[in-house]
């Protein structure tokens, strides 16, 4: 923990008025936002003049203490990403500034306006309308995989392979720790991955965790993508497939069952072929969805096991796990 609301907000006060120059700059009103990969606060920052820009409503996220600044943890290039955007079809909250000077928070941060926005399983528009939202949503992800990668290599990276991805999950999956039942098919599945690895996927910008509670809209339009944290240029498929395995109900049991979407995966598959303006097959779909399941039962396996072993309690993973053997044989399923 970064310190108390107290010390952030004397932090970040420290902070405003380093970057504005204002002397009388102030940050207040400090909420705590849910987040996985570091500490996440709003905050308004007023200023001494008050038409001096900026000033209302921010949001800060911290890295994590004792972490290594990588992966999710890199706050830094999570800012660099989103500011990467800024003049596409994409929306994301606007960066403000990003650093890792010790003398405000000892850790990297950055500092990102508020979106004011809210997610579709949290409103109570009609359905039909909330439809018409959720296609929006993906046509904005398919905007993402048309953003060219090639400018941003300097925010987003090299380009990673579908089989690193399949090895990053082997140190997961190769756990003698794991509990037999649960992932008694997931060699298997990830076998036939393997062996039916997709030829020239398209690469591009990969958001890495597009679900719907990672979208923003108000009542006509997305307004922001969040929760850049394993955002990658890879397989642009990959998001794809992550949505439809959470919308898809043959891949979940009991009260998880299809997660509560509005569109089924199909909706998903033929929203998305109509705005991304590129080939989408067929059969690559298929092995994205997938990989999906096998990539998230992996994880809820994993999981499980640092739960029952005291090194990580949450309760929430035993529940997940009732549907983790249903992941990989749908995932088999898809195959055929």
């Amino acid at each position: 923990m970064p310190g108390n609301f107290e010390q952030v907000t004397a932090q970040l006060t420290a902070l405003v008025r380093a970057k504005t120059g204002d002397s009388r700059a102030r940050a207040h009103s400090l909420e705590s936002l849910p987040g996985h990969a570091g500490f996440s606060y709003s905050f308004i920052l007023e200023r001494s003049t008050p038409d001096a820009a900026p000033a209302g409503k921010f949001v800060v996220r911290i890295a994590p203490s004792g972490v290594k600044i990588s992966g999710p943890a890199d706050i830094m290039r999570q800012a660099r990403v989103m500011a990467s955007l800024a003049d596409t079809p994409v929306t994301v909250p606007p960066i403000i500034w990003y650093g890792d000077e010790p003398e405000f928070f000892d850790r990297p941060y950055f500092v990102g306006g508020f979106v004011d926005g809210f997610k579709l399983g949290e409103s109570a528009l009609p359905a039909a309308h909330l439809k018409c939202l959720a296609r929006k949503g993906i046509a904005t992800m398919a905007a993402l995989h048309n953003v060219p990668w090639e400018p941003r290599r300097a925010a987003w990276g090299e380009p990673f392979a579908l089989s690193e991805e399949l090895k990053r999950l082997d140190y997961l999956l190769d756990r003698p720790t794991l509990d037999p039942a649960v992932v008694a098919r997931a060699p298997e599945l990830r076998e036939r991955l393997r062996s039916s690895l997709p030829a020239n996927a398209r690469i591009g910008c990969v958001h890495g965790d597009f679900q719907w509670s990672n979208v923003l809209f108000d009542e006509e339009r997305v307004v922001a993508l969040i929760d850049w944290e394993i955002s990658l240029v890879g397989a642009t498929l990959l998001d794809l497939g992550w949505i439809c395995f959470f919308s898809d109900p043959a891949s979940w049991v009991g009260a998880d069952a299809g997660r509560g979407s509005l569109l089924d995966a199909g909706e998903i598959v033929d929203a998305y072929a109509e705005a991304a303006g590129f080939p989408v097959s067929a059969a690559q779909v298929r092995w994205f969805r997938a990989f999906a399941g096998y990539r998230f039962g992996v994880i809820t396996c994993f999981n499980l096991m640092l739960h029952r072993r005291g090194k990580r309690h949450d309760p929430l993973w035993e529940e997940t796990a009732l549907s983790a053997p249903r992941m990989f044989e749908h995932g088999l399923e898809l195959l055929g």
